[in-house]
């Protein structure tokens, strides 16, 4: 009896091995959108935004301004808006709900422009929505707050 038991949790095993990696898969997927986001950002590569960024993507600030994926890189076209740096204290956490959607979670610490050209640090909690589009993993939401 026991033999069989276990011969039933080990193929139950086995059965779960595959939705496991295509989950990992999927993760990574979602995190190397992410971090496309952060160098888009960063270098001011437009062609990258505009993979990793939804069409319809609701970009709410750590003040409460909002914007648009147009007007999010348009404002870094016009200069008002600018990332110096955006780094990961630590890799987010990554749920995935569905075969089309994930929510990533994490801090993310940026150097921002701030009043007379000043580089203002911050350290803020971040909540991202992503979709998947075409096979590509795209932000369709992001929500911060000021850690620090």
């Amino acid at each position: 009896m026991i033999r069989r038991s276990l011969l039933a949790l080990s193929f139950a095993a086995l059965l779960a091995v595959p939705s496991l990696l295509a989950a990992d898969k999927e993760e990574a997927a979602v995190l190397a959108a992410e971090k496309g986001w952060a160098q888009g950002i960063t270098t001011l590569d437009y062609a990258l935004l505009d993979k990793v960024l939804g069409d319809d993507l609701t970009y709410t600030h750590s003040n409460g301004a909002s914007d648009t994926k147009a007007s999010y890189i348009q404002k870094m076209k016009d200069g008002k808006m600018h990332y110096y740096r955006a780094e990961y204290p630590a890799t987010p956490r990554i749920q995935i709900l569905s075969k089309e959607s994930a929510m990533l979670i994490g801090r993310v610490d940026v150097l921002t422009l701030g009043p007379n050209n000043s580089k203002v640090p911050a350290t803020l909690a971040i909540l991202h929505v992503f979709a998947k589009r075409h096979g590509q993993w795209q932000m369709i939401a992001h929500q911060s707050a000021k850690v620090q």
